[in-house]
């Protein structure tokens, strides 16, 4: 248990962020109490015992629904989240409540981080909240805005230890924070990539207090930090709704110079639109986008992790992983894609490209030399290979199937590998296998009921699957019906 007296809970919520921690922190204080819940160090909900934190008062203040609505929804809901309740009832859309979700999140954390007295207590658990009510926003962007919030400028002071010492910008910042500084704040970071004391940057013209809170906010949000700690590989994934896949990047014909590459993609980000940023045509098919987000992502892992290291260039790829994943946010959803090409003047795809016999024998031959790949556990060159064959023939079954598999076992384009399984469970709905695959992959999402569907579609067309029959049991806590 921790005294918010004498501790931060800037400090606290830092602790548990690089500890990767799971599970839920209690704060209270007096008749108030409030949770923020973490995923692998990452906040991604929050919950209040304030009537005015709660999700239909928000709804209702904001104008949003009505007080009406909102009961009639309640009374509709009969045992489902009332949020769903008002989506189903055409209140909401989805994304909607997903935006409305995290604002709600992020003003109950961010309340907490004014607080200079209360209790804190954290309660260790791996499942904190079911994987479809987890958020996706930045936990660093977080608690730089909770650093600057915090009322007691002398605690924070006295938070920032000793005043001799130097600090450095991080070279993999965790999120995209140049468009939120600050003067002070920018006056601070120029001075700590000039090597200055801690000291010296308070004495620059801007009260004191405002350059202590900048100091501190930089320092908490992971954007400063002391030259002897280890550069992080963690980037916040802030899309503001519930919590989506990575998406990625796209050099389109690169330099030969990746550093030189890095400045010319970075500097066209501000005309750029998410077609550009992801290096697809305006008529690209769904495959085509998640080819270039599949292949640029790998192509990034390989090129960009020691320029990264680079200060100057670590900030730049920041804003450019930042963009990208915006661009395939977007463009990855049909409904999302409809209303951006109305917004850039009605852009309409193109025709259905012709398949021919050269085309299917080469996705053929692809879809081989993948299935080998994948025997010798080089899952990235199977994604290669299945993503070049799907291009060439949309419908070949095996690159489809052989893709979910492949994508499914990569840590970033995971998510991704769901509508590559649903694509080739369409071709062919009776592989057990691929559908048993399918449930793995939704019990590995934390998407439990997603995987007993499927488990149980297998075990309906073959109740003698011993492993489909574990799964269902472990799931469940109990065998399945007639084993």
């Amino acid at each position: 248990m921790a005294d918010l007296a004498r501790a931060l809970l800037t400090d606290k919520v830092r602790e548990l962020y690089d500890g990767r921690k799971s599970g839920i922190l209690v704060v209270s204080r007096d008749d108030v109490s409030k949770g923020i819940y973490f995923r692998t160090g990452a906040v991604v909900f929050a919950s209040s015992t304030v009537v005015e934190d709660r999700l239909s008062e928000n709804l209702i203040r904001l104008g949003r629904i009505s007080r009406a609505d909102f009961a009639a929804a309640y009374r509709e809901a009969q045992g489902q989240r009332v949020g769903q309740a008002l989506v189903d009832a055409g209140l909401l859309t989805e994304d909607e409540l997903g935006r409305m979700v995290a604002h709600q999140v992020e003003e109950i954390v961010l309340s907490l981080f004014t607080w200079t007295s209360g209790q804190t207590r954290f309660h260790k658990t791996e499942d904190p909240i079911p994987a479809a009510l987890a958020v996706d926003i930045s936990t660093a962007r977080l608690l730089l805005e909770g650093g600057r919030r915090f009322p007691d400028v002398d605690r924070l002071q006295q938070a920032l230890g000793s005043l001799n010492r130097r600090l450095r910008v991080a070279s993999r910042p965790p999120f995209d924070y140049e468009p939120l500084l600050s003067p002070p704040e920018r006056s601070v970071l120029d001075d700590a990539r000039e090597g200055w004391r801690v000291v010296d940057m308070l004495e620059r013209d801007f009260p004191r207090g405002e350059l202590v809170r900048a100091v501190y906010a930089l320092m908490v949000g992971g954007i400063l930090e002391k030259p002897a700690r280890e550069p992080s590989d963690v980037f916040d994934v802030d899309t503001g709704a519930f919590r989506l896949a990575l998406a990625a990047t796209s050099p389109d014909a690169a330099p030969a110079d990746p550093r030189e590459q890095v400045l010319r993609l970075y500097e066209s980000l501000p005309r750029a639109t998410h077609y550009e940023a992801l290096g697809v045509a305006p008529q690209a098919s769904d495959l085509e986008i998640d080819a270039a987000h599949a292949r640029l992502i790998l192509e990034q892992e390989r090129s960009w992790g020691d320029l990264a290291r680079e200060p100057q260039l670590g900030a730049m790829l920041a804003a450019l992983r930042q963009r990208r994943r915006q661009a395939y946010h977007v463009l990855s959803d049909a409904g999302r894609r409809a209303e951006y090409d109305h917004k850039l003047g009605g852009l309409r795809p193109g025709k259905p490209r012709v398949v021919t016999a050269e085309d299917r024998r080469h996705a053929m031959r692809l879809a081989g030399e993948a299935a080998t790949a994948m025997d010798f556990g080089q899952h990235e060159r199977a994604i290669t290979l299945c993503l070049e064959g799907a291009m060439k023939n949309p419908d070949d079954r095996s690159c489809r199937r052989l893709l979910a598999l492949a994508m499914a076992q990569h840590p970033t384009l995971f998510r991704a590998a769901e509508r590559h399984f649903l694509a080739a469970l369409e071709f062919d709905p009776g592989d057990i296998q691929l559908r048993y695959a399918f449930g793995l992959y939704y019990k590995q999402a934390g998407l439990p009921a997603r995987a007993l569907a499927h488990l149980r579609a297998v075990l309906a067309a073959d109740p003698s699957h011993q492993e489909a029959q574990r799964e269902v049991q472990e799931i469940t806590g109990r065998p399945p019906r007639g084993s």
